[in-house]
């Protein structure tokens, strides 16, 4: 489903990739969370971070899978097992855990009013 995203506004310098590897994804609250952008099968291990798994047709992005990483992750995501994603877009700046849960609540909700929107006008 579609939530609100957007790509984060650098000029960075010409023939630079680097505007792609940051994504911002905007919760029910309307507050923007950054976000740092992996190819789907080279996502580091960042245990406890948020992550939006993206599939990607040109511009743009379909969320497929959200959630948080086990604390305990090793880079072996059973949270990601058997979503086909081609991009894993990671959220690290939440201070604690409160925080990191906060932010995840935001985005769920605006990917469950998105979801329900398209729902209701198919």
């Amino acid at each position: 489903m579609l939530i609100h995203g957007s790509p984060i506004a650098i000029n960075f310098p010409h023939g630079s990739q680097d505007n792609e590897r940051f994504w911002y994804w905007r919760g029910r609250s309307g507050k923007k969370y950054i976000h740092s952008v992996y190819a789907g099968d080279a996502c580091p291990p960042l245990p406890g971070a948020i992550f939006v798994a993206v599939r990607r047709i040109g511009h743009l992005r379909t969320v497929v899978a959200m959630g948080r990483f086990s604390p305990f992750w090793d880079g072996a995501s059973s949270e990601l097992a058997g979503v086909d994603a081609d991009e894993i877009h990671v959220h690290l700046l939440a201070r604690d855990n409160a925080a990191a849960n906060a932010v995840l609540s935001d985005l769920q909700a605006a990917f469950v009013e998105t979801r329900e929107a398209v729902s209701l006008a198919a």
